[in-house]
């Protein structure tokens, strides 16, 4: 009797913590669903806006290395969505295995339960005689040990239908769990379904790619001289950019100094004297890494921060990428990041209108502009139209860069994702 006792007293409260356990489980994992879906229909969407972009640029010039750019980052994103489905496949095989576990103890620990009841049911019978549960009692060694008896005789009516709603709560705990299992095995095979056609998908992408590099490839004397020509506009860029910020800074310094207001900030190569406002629109700025907004509404970078390679001269680097090229729609609007003061409006050969804007000891850089809604001087807010994207260039993209002093940044850790 004692053995029975102790072994629903260790059985039942693991039971309880399964079933207090299982709802904040689920909670959990309806969240990470959520937003695994979100982010997978995110990738959708960047598809979608890459084939009306590669659409655009062929319409404007065939068999450009603009739009091998634009298939090579639909294949990347493809490959992202794989990657991101081949986890969700991972993930899924677990919790089907930690299910199916779950499962068989859930079901041992139901046998139990049944067995003890069916057990209870028995010696309540075969002690139906309330002569012997009289001498049971009578039987004790002692006035505690009696009273225990005779509380547990009392009681054993209602015992026996706790323990068969115990029963009942487990097995429809246990066909509850059933029913999850099964639909995730259906899940399951629903995303190994689209993985496949995921992969077809790239299939027929990379092989797009692999036709237009041989076509373009038939051009390397062209793109040579592109290349040259590209070279010498980015290094114009480049020095117009570190000559325009280290005006700015000498301004501020002069400015923090008239005015004997100053805060000290020590760069990597440079110590700058801010006035207070200014420093405060630094530390905000600053704050804001990874938060802000996008210059575009809408856009997918297709040349990221650094040095790469170029997509048809084997063993040729392109210019070094002080920043990032946006794809965006044609004429979009353009927008400013942060607020600050725009220090300057400037025309490059190559980067059409570009727009230099002050945040404190920041700078943001926007290139490729058609029309150009601000003027040098004129304090802006986050949002501010700085312009819209020339519409005259091969392709549709905004060329954006942004420092710290004279340390250039990869905008890709400092926008919002």
């Amino acid at each position: 009797m004692r053995r029975q006792l102790l072994t629903r007293f260790l059985i039942l409260p693991i039971i309880t913590g399964l079933l207090l356990f299982a709802p904040l489980q689920a909670l959990c994992q309806n969240k990470n669903i959520e937003n695994k879906k979100a982010q997978a229909g995110k990738l959708e969407q960047d598809i979608q806006f890459l084939d009306k972009q590669i659409e655009q640029t062929k319409k404007q010039r065939k068999n450009t290395i603009a739009e091998l750019n634009l298939l090579k980052k639909k294949a990347n994103v493809r490959e992202r969505i794989i990657e991101r489905l081949e986890k969700d496949i991972n993930r899924q095989s677990e919790e089907i295995s930690d299910k199916v576990k779950k499962l068989e103890i859930m079901s041992r620990q139901l046998d139990t339960l049944k067995k003890m009841y069916r057990r209870m049911i028995v010696k309540g019978y075969n002690n139906r005689d309330s002569r012997k549960w009289f001498m049971y009692v009578i039987a004790s060694d002692n006035i505690e040990q009696g009273y225990r008896r005779w509380s547990y005789l009392k009681n054993y009516s209602s015992a026996l239908s706790l323990e068969a709603k115990k029963i009942k709560k487990a097995s429809q705990e246990l066909e509850q769990e059933k029913s999850q299992l099964s639909k995730l095995q259906a899940e399951n095979r629903k995303t190994q379904h689209t993985k496949e056609e995921e992969l077809n998908k790239l299939k027929k992408d990379q092989e797009k790619n692999k036709n237009l590099e041989k076509s373009l490839a038939k051009q390397q004397s062209k793109y040579t001289q592109e290349l040259k020509q590209k070279k010498e506009q980015a290094a114009r860029l480049n020095k117009e950019i570190e000559k325009m910020i280290a005006e700015a800074i000498a301004a501020e310094r002069k400015k923090a100094s008239a005015t004997g207001k100053t805060t000290t900030t020590t760069g990597k190569t440079t110590t700058y004297k801010e006035t207070p406002e200014s420093a405060r629109l630094s530390g905000s700025f600053e704050n804001n890494r990874g938060k802000l907004p996008w210059p575009v509404k809408r856009g997918v970078i297709v040349e990221g921060f650094g040095e790469h390679p170029h997509p048809t001269i084997k063993g040729v680097k392109l210019p070094f990428n002080n920043g990032v090229n946006i794809s965006a729609p044609t004429g979009c609007n353009v927008y400013a990041v942060y607020e600050g003061v725009v220090k300057k409006v400037i025309v490059i050969p190559g980067y059409s209108n570009c727009v230099l804007v002050e945040h404190g000891k920041y700078f943001t850089f926007y290139c490729k502009l058609g029309r150009v809604n601000v003027k040098a001087g004129q304090k802006i807010a986050t949002g501010a139209l700085i312009g819209t994207l020339d519409t005259k260039q091969e392709s549709s993209e905004l060329h954006f860069e942004l420092w710290n002093g004279t340390q250039k940044q990869n905008p890709e850790l400092w926008l919002k994702q």
